[in-house]
């Protein structure tokens, strides 16, 4: 019987309640959804294999039909991608990192290339966030000192004749800094003429302890022998010379002028412990 739709006023045959077969077909799964939800969800769990299969099959042959229907969802719902995004990468964070260590090790060109690409189009961004870019350098830094160490050390030995340039650059718009430096840190100075004389190795802070404790004990860096000052030509000793078996340790080492150290030679001689000795003495005998 040919009638026409009371809903959408299309001329076809009756499919019931005066409806088209379309219109009869809505109305009938609004009115069964929950039914019909159960029946699909007891077909998957007895058929997923099958399913799989035919979702795979699909999938190939109407590639651009998936891109389409991705991309219409994304735009329609950005609110929902968001939030998805979020979750995932909160369950698989380390999964996430993982994956894009590998990738920046195997693509480092393409990492460039895109660095490249961004600061062309946002030239004025590191002139006006200096703050956010140093403290974030900062941040990686703290987290990633091997790798920073590692980096500087093979661009160093890439560009070696540009550290060359930079270095004599410095060195001509600053000719006093280096004497400056030396005045004001000269435990790191004996440090390195230590590592030159291939003394062996030294601990870090050795040196300044001793400085440290001679400034206090006579107020300036004052040799252990004559007791006069000597901050300018001082020499660190080794109470037991290196080539007699004497080593670094803090209680083989003592501060002593140019002169004195030159007249010792290779003499053991602890100025030290004799000024210990001496007070000693002085307060037996109340002197």
């Amino acid at each position: 019987m040919i009638i026409t739709c009371s809903e959408c006023g299309k001329i076809d045959n009756n499919r019931g309640l005066g409806l088209c077969k379309i219109c009869y077909q809505k109305k009938w799964y609004k009115e069964n959804k929950k039914t019909i939800r159960k029946k699909h969800k007891e077909y998957y769990i007895d058929n997923k294999d099958k399913i799989k299969i035919i979702k795979k099959k699909w999938a190939k042959k109407n590639p651009k039909k998936i891109k389409a229907s991705q991309e219409k969802w994304l735009k329609n719902n950005p609110e929902k991608r968001r939030t998805s995004r979020e979750k995932y990468f909160l369950k698989n964070t380390n999964k996430i990192k993982a994956k894009q260590k590998e990738w920046a090790e195997k693509n480092p060109d393409k990492i460039k290339s895109a660095r490249k690409r961004w600061e062309d189009r946002n030239p004025s961004w590191a002139i006006e966030n200096k703050e956010k870019t140093r403290a974030y350098g900062k941040k990686w830094y703290s987290k990633n000192k091997e790798v920073a160490k590692r980096n500087n050390r093979k661009w160093r030995e890439d560009n070696s004749e540009k550290v060359k340039a930079a270095r004599e650059r410095w060195k001509g718009e600053n000719p006093n800094s280096l004497k400056n430096w030396r005045r004001k840190h000269p435990e790191k100075v004996r440090e390195e003429n230590f590592k030159r004389r291939a003394n062996g190795k030294i601990e870090k802070g050795i040196i300044a302890k001793i400085i440290n404790e001679n400034i206090f004990k006579y107020g300036d860096i004052t040799c252990e022998k004559d007791k006069k000052p000597c901050p300018d030509n001082f020499h660190i000793d080794h109470i037991l010379p290196i080539s007699k078996g004497g080593d670094n340790s803090y209680g083989n080492l003592q501060i002593l002028c140019q002169h004195c150290n030159c007249s010792k030679h290779v003499n053991i001689i602890d100025y030290k412990q004799i000024n210990k000795d001496n007070q000693r003495f002085l307060k037996t005998t109340g002197g």
